[in-house]
Parts: C-alpha cells; sequence; structure tokens
C-alpha cells in the first residue's frame, strides 16, 4: 500500500483541516462578543461583518469536512468491526455535521439582526440587539 493511498494518512490529513473550527468558536468570539452587553456585541459584528462572515463560512467548511473525516475513519475502521465503523459514521459524522449547519443558521440570523434590514423596522434597536445574542447564545448551547 502506497503511502498517499493508506487510509490511516488520509483520516489523518482531513483531521488536520478540522483547524478551522477554533476561528468561529475561539477567536471570533473573543473579539466580537461582549459579554452581558447586546448592543456593544450587535454593534461589533455589524461593525466586523466581514470577519463574522468568515466564521459562518468556517462553520460550514468544518461541518462539510467533519463528515468527510467520518468516511476516512470508516474506510480505515470497517475491516475491524464493520457495524461500529458505521456507528462512528453516524454519531462521529452526521451528528456533528448537521449541528454546524443548524448552528450556521444561529449565525445568520444574528448577522441580520445585527444589520437591521428594512423590514425589521417594526422592532427597535435594543429589542434586535436582544434577539441577536440571543441566537449568539443558541450557538453555544
Amino acid at each position: 500500500m502506497s503511502s498517499t493511498n493508506n487510509p490511516g494518512r488520509v483520516a489523518g490529513f482531513l483531521y488536520l483541516l478540522l483547524l478551522a473550527a477554533p476561528l468561529r468558536l475561539i477567536y471570533i468570539p473573543s473579539k466580537l462578543f461582549v459579554h452581558g452587553n447586546a448592543t456593544a456585541t450587535a454593534n461589533n459584528i455589524a461593525a466586523h461583518e466581514t470577519l463574522f462572515r468568515f466564521g459562518i463560512v468556517g462553520d460550514l467548511f468544518t461541518g462539510t469536512t467533519v463528515i468527510f473525516v467520518a468516511l476516512a475513519l470508516y474506510r480505515l475502521f470497517k475491516g475491524v468491526d464493520q457495524n461500529q465503523a458505521v456507528l462512528m459514521v453516524i454519531l462521529g459524522g452526521v451528528l456533528p455535521s448537521a449541528i454546524y449547519f443548524f448552528n450556521v443558521l444561529n449565525d445568520a440570523a444574528a448577522l441580520m439582526l445585527a444589520r437591521g434590514p428594512d423590514f425589521l423596522s417594526a422592532f427597535e434597536k435594543p429589542q434586535r440587539d436582544g434577539l441577536a445574542m440571543l441566537f449568539l447564545k443558541l450557538h453555544g448551547q
């Protein structure tokens, strides 16, 4: 078996691609989120929209990469126990990816509320800021 066709090496390389996850999980909250202050957080998100969008793209990339990691690990472990390998794909690939993708919806809602488009004019700015903070808190739950 050549080193480029080794399932362990492929899984390891794909696993290294998951280093994009700390962008949204650590860096963006430390730079944009103000604990206990929804208005400052919403203003930071609106002011640094590109950084926040990179976090959304990072979540999408990570969710997609997790699926490929799980499939590569399936190829690696199916010879040991196929039932356990299938269970690993479901619990370690499909479910975490779904969580990443649903969290993108929370981030998109927070971004939309922070930007304050015209159709949200029925809500006052403090209400929009509070809702944006709610969606950001849902991301962590």
